[in-house]
């Protein structure tokens, strides 16, 4: 116990932040190594091919010590969160025994506790001794002797391998309802990040995993932005990480470094202060991006009979938009809520999502990039098979047949409509300010006939493009939602919305009809 207590997770965190440096470092000398030896090409023949094979040679070694160093790194990121829960149970366990005026290794009453603390520290040892023997994810059996950070606890069964990132959600649900509580309660401690993103997993599980990666996540990319910072202000020629290995001259990508990890910072920010309302789920938390990518629900995903889907366009982020756009999927939820509650006062469970689970492409500089740009659909091909796992995992989960309905807007429509070419478990869809829908043809998307919806303001040039499968305003199949000014059939007055971001404004006649498509009350199209 003494030994658990002193595992120092601060050090491994700094030493994480170190290595992590090392490697950007030794990877700028792999690369220079290369560039030098090719001369300009104004040197030919046989010494030059001798030359350009020996530093080829050399910049391969050097590539590999930069992985080795990133794989220790990403090690010790892996092992910090979950050896500082660790010790925050072993200090509750502590205090329960002072108050009865016991040392812990003494209390008998508390002995099984802390075995089971033994337990899951020993199973830390052994996933972060495999991660640095072999580079894998999971380890079901113990390293030889000597390989662990720490051997001392005696060894316990293996922890249940976990199925691979992207596997299919049907075969996850499966995994999942095989294992007894306490098996799963292990997994959300020892490996939240691999629960928190495994479609096919309950949202009350995904939630409690992803939640536990939050302030692990602060802190690293806290440290990472201090020394980036650190190396800005002592470098001019030289000064940094690379002129320790003898190399200067040579400037470094760590004010771009600065500027991403100050983003996912307040990304961090944006989530917590979302997650403060209450009724909340996060869904999805992956900061390995170049923005930060998550979804968080109002609602209980795992209970809700109508789930709505909301995927924002271009130009969307975490960190400037999330706080937003929950705000009006919670309205959006409201006021679907308040369309199903029947006279009794009875009001069915309604969940709804904010997916920003993808890089949404950005204006500005992205449209210089394929991936990042709004004029291009690649961006949408990568998300859609992300939403597409995102909801089958929802109806995997669980055992009932919940009503989802996706939202897409703007860019988003047409990830929703990609999407849904891949899935059949949606109800409906609806498309707001739409540039296309991923296909000229409605009869793509595997929903039922007549469940595709078009919303569109005038004045909104975005959804005229036309540019992913042609204007969908003109195509069959699609029922017309209202966007001007109306009345709801209690007679309250709906104001009407021009231009492209208004969609889902509260009070708007267009989010009083897409919340009658999510709790499934508004008319269908005949086909």
């Amino acid at each position: 116990m003494d030994d658990l207590a002193g595992w120092d997770p601060d050090a491994l965190d700094r030493l994480a932040a170190e290595l992590a440096l090392c490697a950007d470092a030794v990877d700028a000398v792999s690369g220079d190594v290369l560039r030098w030896a090719s001369f300009g090409g104004t040197w030919r023949g046989a010494a030059h091919d001798r030359a350009w094979s020996v530093s080829s040679s050399r910049s391969r070694e050097l590539a590999a010590q930069a992985e080795s160093y990133r794989q220790a790194a990403g090690c010790a990121r892996f092992v910090v969160p979950r050896l500082r829960a660790l010790h925050a149970e072993l200090g509750e366990l502590r205090s329960r025994a002072a108050a009865r005026g016991r040392v812990l290794d003494d209390d008998e009453l508390l002995a099984a506790p802390v075995r089971a603390l033994l337990v899951r520290a020993d199973a830390l040892d052994r996933e972060a001794a495999a991660r640095l023997r072999d580079g894998s994810d999971s380890a079901d059996t113990a390293p030889g002797g000597g390989e662990g950070i720490h051997t001392a606890f005696p060894r316990s069964g293996p922890v249940p391998a976990l199925p691979d990132p992207g596997a299919d959600p049907l075969e996850v649900a499966r995994w999942w309802n095989g294992l007894d509580g306490a098996a799963r309660t292990a997994l959300v401690a020892e490996h939240p990040e691999r629960i928190g993103a495994l479609d096919g997993i309950p949202a009350a599980a995904r939630d409690l995993a992803n939640r536990a990666l939050l302030d692990g996540e602060r802190r690293r990319l806290e440290s990472v932005a201090a020394r980036l910072q650190a190396e800005l202000d002592a470098m001019f020629l030289g000064g940094t990480a690379v002129a320790s290995l003898g190399v200067t001259g040579l400037f470094t990508d760590a004010d771009a470094g600065l500027e991403q990890t100050l983003r996912k910072l307040e990304a961090l920010d944006a989530i917590d202060a979302t997650l403060a309302h209450g009724d909340r789920q996060l869904l999805a938390l992956d900061l390995s991006g170049r923005e930060a990518m998550a979804a968080v629900a109002v609602g209980d995903v795992d209970t809700a009979e109508h789930v709505a889907v909301f995927v924002p366009g271009a130009g969307s982020t975490v960190q400037g938009n999330l706080e937003g756009y929950d705000a009006q999927v919670a309205a959006l939820r409201d006021s679907a809520r308040l369309r199903l509650t029947d006279d009794s006062g009875s009001e069915p469970a309604v969940a709804a999502v904010t997916w920003l689970n993808y890089q949404a492409p950005q204006w500005g500089w992205g449209l210089a990039f394929t991936e990042r740009s709004p004029a291009s659909d690649l961006a949408a091909r990568i998300a859609a098979p992300r939403l597409a796992g995102f909801l089958d995992g929802i109806t995997a989960s669980r055992n009932d047949d919940p009503r989802i309905t996706t939202v897409g807007h703007s860019y988003g429509a047409v990830v929703s409509g990609l999407a849904l070419k891949d899935t059949g478990v949606a109800d409906a869809a609806v498309f707001a300010g739409a540039p296309g829908i991923g296909t000229g043809d409605v009869g793509d998307l595997r929903i039922p006939p007549g469940s595709a919806y078009l919303v569109e303001a005038d004045c909104d040039i975005v959804a005229d493009v036309g540019t992913f499968g042609g204007d969908p305003s003109f195509l069959d199949g699609l029922t017309h939602l209202p966007a001007g000014p109306g009345i709801t059939s209690a007679g309250a007055p709906l104001a009407g919305i021009t231009g492209h971001s208004s969609y889902l404004a509260p009070g708007t006649s267009s989010s009083h009809h897409i919340a009658g498509v999510v709790a499934g009350t508004a008319e269908r199209s005949t086909p």
